[in-house]
């Protein structure tokens, strides 16, 4: 019978909705906030790193002042202004000191005309006007002045000739009657762009110096041709002089979006593993649901004998529902056993009640004809005919007695009485036939030991375990009877070292009318299992061929505030 719904499935489409949905819900609210956030972040770090770089600018800008500062008031330096003076050598050493900085170019010198009067070149200088002056000029450069500081340019890049601004003040050493004049600090235009460059974000933003005149320099100096779109305008370095900037989002969001196709791509690969998975399992569910399916119909089928197989080191959750089978068939399978023997007593007490109505009488008037005719017979050989007549008489009537006692048989009254007691009545039934075998009884054990059980019942049972035992056994042969506490129960084993049983015949041995004797009914053992069971006990045996047999017989052990029953 097939499932109209499989658990497994539902549980997979339930599985596989529930990370779908999880990823779907994450991804939304991912693509929502990765935005936001990144913009947020970067801003935060783009404008702290702008203010770096217009503070890195302004210093630089603020250490050429200063330079420019010393220079411009030292009272030499007017003296570069005529050609008729020579400039002392302690003040023109301290010039080109000042010129080998490797942001400079050299220090240019001009009258009150704007025109170059004296130069002297650093270790960069190369080009107009250090080669050559010819057509150097300053006049066509925008001017920027910040306090008392002139910015002249600047001037870009072009025909192969580096960029430079001019940084200038007054000569303040200057007197009254002298001719005006001016220091400027010709400044790499590269040392100013290339400070604007930001390098933690330098793969998502672009950055240009803005011009007052609205051109836009690279950190390299170069002029750019064509403004980029979304320009944005940053922090001022000096007057009409900005940092511009662009920032470039698909490349920031480009990690993000790589982020979320891997998002996808990994739950894409958790939703194929997780179907392979469940089909895998439903798979191995559904073989072994079929077991636990075929052995349902087996034993309502009437194999009672079918198990199914547990794996013991892997111990799931269908291993408990087989285990639990196979416990119930087995609770099951002792009722109806239980069942059927209660029957079939019954059956057997009303039968050997019949029996015993019909046959002993007539066999009681029998024996006493057969008594009668034996006394007055004078020929002994018909005498001897008799007597075995009347032996088997006593046999049948036995048989009788023992299928009465199988078929009716109950619990007597229980009391407690010493185990020796027991082992003494016994061992003096028996004593007879073992010494005409010439097998030796021995008991041994705790002989405090009291049961609580039917004396009459108990000293049956041994008496039957012992026959058995001398009947196995040959000449020279032990057997052993010993008694030891175990638990709350007194063990009482009979041992031999007879003949033994093997498989087939010990599982057997306790059926009713079961022998392996030509002269035995087959009811000793099964009697005493009776009479052990009724006395709250259990009988097992355990036989080798060849090595003898083992049975053991437990009874409940006497509580220790009832009195035992004294030897008699």
């Amino acid at each position: 019978m097939k499932p109209r719904v499989s658990l497994v499935g539902k549980y997979t489409v339930f599985s596989l909705a529930l990370i779908l949905g999880a990823v779907a819900g994450l991804s939304v609210l991912y693509a929502q906030f990765s935005d936001t956030l990144i913009e947020r972040l970067t801003g935060e770090r783009l404008n702290a790193q702008l203010a770096g770089t217009a503070n890195r600018i302004s210093a630089f800008i603020d250490n050429r002042i200063y330079q420019l500062e010393t220079l411009s008031s030292h009272p030499a330096m007017p003296l570069y202004l005529t050609a008729e003076v020579r400039v002392p050598e302690g003040v023109e050493e301290l010039v080109r000191v000042e010129a080998d900085s490797p942001d400079l170019y050299g220090i240019l010198f001009f009258d009150g005309d704007d025109r170059l009067a004296n130069l002297v070149p650093g270790q960069a200088a190369s080009g107009p006007p250090y080669w050559s002056r010819r057509g150097w000029s300053i006049a066509p450069l925008p001017r920027t002045r910040t306090g008392g500081t002139e910015i002249i340019g600047p001037h870009v890049p072009d025909s192969g000739a580096p960029g430079w601004l001019l940084i200038r003040q007054p000569l303040r050493g200057m007197q009254g009657g002298e001719r005006r004049g001016h220091v400027a600090l010709h400044v790499r235009l590269a040392s100013i762009t290339e400070r604007i460059r930001i390098e933690d974000l330098s793969g998502a933003t672009r950055t240009f110096l803005q011009l007052p005149d609205g051109r836009l320099l690279t950190p390299t100096g170069r002029p750019v041709s064509k403004a980029p779109p979304d320009l944005m305008q940053g922090p001022e370095v000096l007057p009409g002089w900005h940092i511009a900037y662009q920032i470039e989002a698909e490349h920031i969001l480009n990690p993000v979006r790589t982020a979320q196709l891997g998002m996808y791509s990994l739950a894409g690969a958790t939703g194929v593993g997780l179907v392979l998975v469940f089909w895998r399992l439903a798979r191995s569910l559904r073989r072994r649901v079929n077991r636990l399916v075929d052995g349902a119909d087996t034993l309502a089928a009437g194999d009672l004998q079918f198990r199914l197989r547990v794996h013991e080191d892997r111990w799931d959750e269908i291993d408990v529902v087989a285990h639990g089978f196979n416990a119930m068939a087995d609770r099951l399978q002792q009722m109806l056993q239980r069942t059927i023997q209660s029957e079939k007593m019954a059956v057997l007490g009303e039968f050997a009640t019949g029996v015993a109505h019909e046959v002993r009488n007539p066999l009681a008037t029998i024996k006493l004809t057969v008594q009668a005719l034996a006394r007055k017979e004078h020929d002994q050989r018909r005498r001897e005919l008799l007597v075995d007549v009347e032996q088997e008489i006593d046999r049948l009537n036995r048989v009788v007695g023992d299928l009465l006692t199988y078929g009716r048989a109950t619990a007597g009254e229980s009391a407690c009485f010493e185990i020796r007691t027991a082992f003494r009545k016994a061992t003096t039934v028996v004593e007879a036939s073992a010494r005409d075998k010439g097998v030796d009884i021995s008991t041994s054990g705790d002989s405090r030991l009291c049961v609580y059980a039917n004396a009459e019942q108990v000293v049956q049972c041994l008496v039957n375990l012992l026959a058995n035992a001398v009947e196995a056994c040959g000449e020279d042969d032990v057997i052993r009877l010993r008694a030891h506490e175990e638990h709350a129960q007194v063990r009482i084993d009979v041992t031999d070292n007879g003949r033994g049983m093997d498989a087939a015949t010990l599982e057997r041995v306790t059926d009713p009318f079961y022998t392996t004797r030509e002269d035995g009914t087959g009811l000793g053992l099964s009697i005493t299992r009776q009479l052990a069971l009724l006395n709250g006990g259990s009988l097992e045996l355990a036989s080798e061929p060849g090595e003898g047999t083992t049975v053991t017989l437990r009874l409940p052990r006497c509580r220790t505030d009832e009195p035992a029953g004294k030897e008699s």
